[in-house]
């Protein structure tokens, strides 16, 4: 896992906690958070387990990444960047539509000093699983069925 990346999640979720956001960390970063293998993340992808955060909160998130030195991109409607570290963060409601998880079977971590939601590996299974028959994902496809094979090695999948 690059440590400067996950250091920039917990910066912006300790930002995000301040606001009472705690945000679902998907993705190549969160899998190597539960696998403890590299997957060469190379963003953050932070899903806002709360849907009315985006209607109600979004000038405030706008600020917090702004404030951190990020530019929003023109091309997506929620992507910053800065450096060579991107950052994207959407609705729940996203993330449901490809894969149902109830949202209240996710793990709750707390470490220096930030909160946030991280699935477990049997979750991550039926994310990636799921992932692989998406269409709109075909451009990662080869990723995604790593991964899932990766998940599928690990075991029956258990917590």
């Amino acid at each position: 896992m690059r440590k400067q990346l996950h250091e920039e999640f917990l910066n912006i979720v300790i930002e995000l906690n301040k606001l009472h956001i705690t945000p679902l960390l998907l993705g190549s970063l969160g899998l190597e958070k539960v696998t403890g293998k590299s997957w060469q993340a190379s963003d953050i992808d932070i899903y806002l387990i709360n849907e009315d955060v985006l209607d109600k909160q979004y000038d405030q998130i706008h600020k917090i990444l702004i404030n951190s030195k990020y530019e929003k991109l023109n091309t997506e409607d929620m992507a910053y960047i800065k450096d060579d570290f991107k950052v994207e963060y959407r609705s729940f409601l996203d993330f449901q539509n490809l894969v149902k998880i109830d949202k209240e079977k996710f793990d709750l971590v707390k470490t220096e000093g930030a909160r946030y939601f991280l699935p477990t590996k049997k979750q991550f299974f039926y994310i990636y699983r799921s992932a692989v028959d998406d269409k709109k994902r075909q451009h990662k496809n080869h990723k995604d069925v790593e991964k899932l094979n990766y998940l599928k090695e690990m075991g029956d999948n258990k917590k």
